[in-house]
């Protein structure tokens, strides 16, 4: 074998090594890389400076020592790239800026009435530009724009299968694209939010994501990934019919689906907003506390249901986490435990983390993960 092409077969998965190692640790030695790969530390310093000459880490003060010289720590430079990520719902969009580690750096909100028209999609793309300018993130550290929306999406990310709540269905992002210097995709609104809560709490653990917003969703993550199926409709559990003599009509057409008892919309009336109801709830008034407990008896059946079809961990993850916290989850325990065929000796539920945006930065962090793994 060619001597300059054995040298560089081995130096290429050290390079990758040492900047994924850095990147799980967030903060670390030279010599810590080199004990904990088994480098020498010629190769470590070598790869090191390799890594800084292509702006992929950085130098990040010294650790403390009671003895001898401090050692240089050394982190990803997380913010030489940037993700971005788009939630477009029917009279608002929410933009997010993240870094490579995941971290929101930027937000912004338009209120926009969508529409299926390029001057709708135009505008969008102009207020993205305008943006990245403001913020000063050129178009070279941008990696990719992630749009989650309401509907099914194509496995390459480049069409919308159905989209009924915006009427977006058969829309590509080639309407998008056409206007912006980058990469664009879409993803489905409710696998976002699993993606966001998965990668920002680090898990690895399979898990069914309940996510409750002005619509449900549902998303399954298997091994770390989005499990979506054949046609991409697994997960779509929101359609399940909790009641098959309901009156009440799902967008889907069909009536009783759990979306219709357990979204924020069949929370509320028409002139309601769940922040004043969540207040009339911490009141004390009568009627709304009587709707609360109606609603937590559904989704305590629906969260039932879907314990059978996945016996995993369920994160209750989107809006609605924004005014709950740990003594629900001891609630629907206790509403669970009353109704399922299965005696449970432990809860399998938790409270999600990302209380703001989080379709946003669930949409751009595929890209970071793609960036990560590529090095």
């Amino acid at each position: 074998m060619n001597s300059k092409k054995s040298l560089q077969s081995t130096k290429t998965p050290n390079y990758s090594r040492i900047f994924r190692f850095i990147y799980q640790q967030g903060k670390i030695s030279k010599q810590e890389i080199a004990a904990n790969l088994d480098l020498s530390l010629p190769t470590v310093s070598q790869n090191l400076q390799r890594l800084q000459k292509n702006k992929l880490i950085t130098t990040d003060g010294k650790f403390e020592s009671s003895i001898g010289r401090r050692a240089t720590a050394y982190s990803v430079a997380a913010r030489s790239k940037v993700s971005l990520g788009l939630e477009v719902f029917a009279k608002q969009a929410n933009l997010s800026a993240l870094d490579l580690n995941g971290q929101e750096i930027a937000t912004d909100t338009l209120k926009i009435q969508y529409q299926n028209s390029d001057v709708y999609f135009k505008k969008l793309c102009d207020w993205i530009l305008a943006f990245s300018t403001h913020h000063k993130i050129s178009t070279t550290r941008i990696l990719h724009l992630g749009i989650g929306v309401q509907g099914l999406i194509s496995h390459d990310g480049q069409k919308v299968l159905y989209g009924k709540i915006l009427a977006s269905t058969g829309l590509t992002t080639e309407v998008f694209s056409r206007h912006l210097p980058y990469p664009v995709s879409f993803y489905h609104d409710a696998d976002c939010v699993a993606v966001a809560e998965q990668f920002l709490t680090h898990s690895n653990q399979d898990t069914t994501y309940l996510s409750i917003g002005e619509h449900l969703g549902t998303a399954m993550m298997i091994n770390n990934r989005i499990y979506s199926g054949e046609n991409g409709r697994s997960g779509t559990m929101e359609h399940i019919t909790l009641n098959t003599h309901s009156d009440r009509q799902c967008y889907c057409g069909r009536y009783g689906c759990i979306e219709t008892y357990c979204s924020i919309s069949s929370l509320l009336n028409a002139d309601e907003n769940l922040d004043d109801f969540m207040a009339q709830l911490a009141a004390g008034d009568p009627s709304i506390t009587q709707r609360w407990n109606d609603y937590l008896n559904h989704l305590a059946e629906a969260i039932n249901n879907l314990h059978m079809f996945l016996d995993n961990r369920l994160v209750i993850a989107g809006e609605l986490i924004r005014h709950l916290d740990q003594s629900i989850i001891e609630e629907l325990d206790k509403r669970i435990r009353k109704i399922t065929a299965f005696p449970e000796d432990h809860s399998y539920l938790e409270l999600g983390i990302v209380t703001a945006r989080p379709v946003a930065i669930g949409a751009a962090i595929p890209s970071v993960t793609e960036f990560v793994e590529s090095i």
